[in-house]
């Protein structure tokens, strides 16, 4: 196919990612305002890039009557209404596992950073209590049992980061994986009495929605951490800040919220807490490499060959 075809990057930014697109690549011009653009001129958009966060239900799906395929920039693809796309004939592909290494040391990073208590301290300092009394203990990490919820491409990777630090890491998912040697563990909430810590990177679908609810978060109890790279939806945001203002729970690290963005009045008064705007993945090497990906999946679908990366 060499005819001229209308794409809309769904984020006026993303088009930054695309710095050698194709001659027959005609992007749409939002001016910074892409739902006006949609409103405008959706009929005749054809591909789509997709980043993930916004929401292609059938609703949204429908004011792209022309729409041939979904190109997400990213791992992720809950977003999209796979069923419409489906019944429309629409193609849709991802960019998977690119960017797990980023996103895993963003997970271990804050792990570690709670369960040394690091924010603490920091602020015994910063409100000098330093000058009336000794800084307080905290735990050795060594040996301390760590749990990961979902062993994908982001759980092995957090896996290989955390295992140097010589904690006692084990994992729990829907099913054992028998070539993993790392014990796994036979239900979430044994695996949450068991440690002190849970890494969330699980799939986020119907059967995760609030997957770490009050449960989960009180046999952690009060020195466990909760540090969640999956989806918003998978933890039961509620209860974990109700937990967090209780000291029923030690500390969270989240990069990634429900609904989002999230608002800084929701954890104005939340102690001990790590928060990142869901950029886990999002470093510079990691998004060109996906958009280049989403671009050759573009190029192969309009020249009819196979897709690098096919969802759909």
């Amino acid at each position: 196919m060499t005819e001229a075809v209308t794409v809309l990057a769904m984020h006026s930014e993303m088009q930054t990612l695309f710095p050698n697109p194709p001659e027959r690549w005609n992007w749409l011009d939002t001016q910074g305002d892409v739902e006006n653009s949609i409103t405008q001129h959706g009929a005749d958009v054809e591909i789509l890039l997709s980043a993930s966060i916004e929401k292609l239900d059938k609703a949204m799906l429908s004011r792209f009557p022309n729409l041939k395929m979904i190109a997400s920039v990213s791992a992720g693809f809950s977003n999209i209404d796979l069923d419409e796309c489906r019944a429309r004939g629409i193609a849709v592909t991802n960019a998977p596992g690119m960017n797990a290494g980023d996103v895993a040391d963003i997970a271990v990073a804050m792990m570690t950073t709670l369960l040394l208590r690091i924010p603490n301290v920091q602020d015994y300092i910063m409100t000098d209590q330093w000058t009336a009394a000794a800084p307080p203990l905290r735990h050795s990490i060594r040996n301390m049992p760590i749990g990961i919820v979902g062993l994908g491409s982001i759980g092995k990777e957090v896996l290989a980061r955390l295992t140097p630090f010589g904690v006692d890491v084990k994992w729990w998912g829907p099913r054992p994986k028998p070539d993993i040697e790392t014990p796994y563990v036979d239900s979430l909430v044994d695996l949450a009495d068991q440690c002190r810590g849970l890494v969330i990177c699980c799939r986020p679908d119907e059967t995760t929605h609030h997957l770490i609810n009050q449960t989960i978060i009180d046999k952690l109890g009060p020195d466990g951490v909760i540090v969640n790279v999956a989806r918003g939806s998978v933890v039961d945001e509620s209860a974990l800040i109700e937990a967090l203002k209780t000291n029923r729970l030690g500390g969270a690290g989240l990069d990634v919220f429900d609904p989002e963005p999230t608002s800084s009045a929701r954890w104005a008064d939340v102690p001990n807490i790590m928060l990142t705007p869901h950029q886990g993945g999002a470093t510079y090497e990691t998004l060109f490499a996906q958009a280049q990906l989403a671009q050759s999946n573009v190029e192969n679908f309009l020249d009819g060959k196979p897709l690098l990366s096919s969802v759909l």
